[in-house]
């Protein structure tokens, strides 16, 4: 029994020593194959690298600007409009970027609210039909930034008045951004203007918000901007709502707007005393 062992062990060895001509066929067509895959990744990616890095650099200053107008920087209207002359590409890119369409949205909403500032009726009249359809290809690329929504109902809105079509633009804006503090901002603003036309979710909406941004402990300036800007009726929702309002925050702001001159009583803060009184 012994004898047999190195015997069986020898037929194994030399089976497995000889070539087997298909098993090596099958091999190199399966080294050929990947090795062409590769090629053809590496050709891939060159040619990608080729026609989308172009497109990331020519979009860099744009970047950069919206950033900083996001900041608050101002830009003459010039400025803005060349910008947007030398990112037109954008537009009729077939490269769906919803960084890039987000950042020239925010650009043509500088452009024409510089223009309204300015009081230049052409400009603003140039300005609204190109934010218009790149407001709409914006959200074709990219359905859920609720910044694009804002700017859809904005612009709508002051053409065509508060319809139920454009307060559902707003609608969706809260429902997909309710908490981001820079879009709010801007949204408060329009909200709280048209706020006695609103539909009842929506100005319950806009309360909420202006809450959320006294909550913030940073904007407390800019809220009372807000607040100073709103009508009677609507200071009166917003101090009846600041009893929803964290209490540091809330004392904070109360402080902000004694110092501003409003007379008014914040539910859990103390008024200070005139110097009338």
């Amino acid at each position: 029994m012994d004898a047999a062992v190195p015997i069986t062990i020898t037929r194994i060895t030399i089976a497995m020593a000889t070539p087997n001509k298909g098993h090596d066929a099958r091999l190199e067509s399966v080294y050929f194959w990947a090795r062409a895959f590769v090629c053809l990744f590496g050709l891939g990616a060159v040619a990608w690298g080729a026609v989308v890095l172009p497109e990331f650099r020519e979009q860099a200053p744009l970047n950069r600007i919206t950033s900083e107008l996001l900041m608050g920087r101002a830009y003459k209207l010039q400025t803005l409009s060349d910008a947007a002359t030398q990112v037109a590409a954008i537009e009729q890119s077939w490269f769906c970027s919803p960084s890039d369409f987000h950042d020239e949205v925010v650009l043509r909403v500088a452009i024409l609210q510089s223009a309204i500032a300015a009081g230049d009726k052409a400009s603003v009249d140039h300005a609204y039909t190109p934010l218009y359809d790149l407001a709409n290809t914006a959200l074709a690329c990219s359905p859920a930034d609720p910044f694009v929504w804002w700017t859809l109902f904005w612009i709508d809105a002051a053409k065509n008045g508060l319809t139920p079509k454009n307060a559902n633009y707003l609608r969706l804006s809260y429902a997909l951004g309710p908490n981001e503090g820079w879009i709010g901002l801007w949204r408060v603003q329009l909200a709280l203007a048209l706020f006695e036309r609103l539909p009842k979710d929506l100005a319950d909406d806009a309360t909420d918000e202006f809450i959320r941004l006294v909550n913030t402990q940073v904007l407390y300036q800019e809220a009372a901007a807000i607040f100073s800007r709103a009508t009677p009726a609507v200071q009166g929702r917003l101090v009846e709502q600041l009893k929803t309002a964290n209490p540091v925050p809330r004392q904070i702001f109360a402080r902000v707007l004694y110092d501003k001159g409003f007379d008014v009583n914040i539910a859990g803060v103390d008024r200070p005393a005139r110097p009338w009184q």
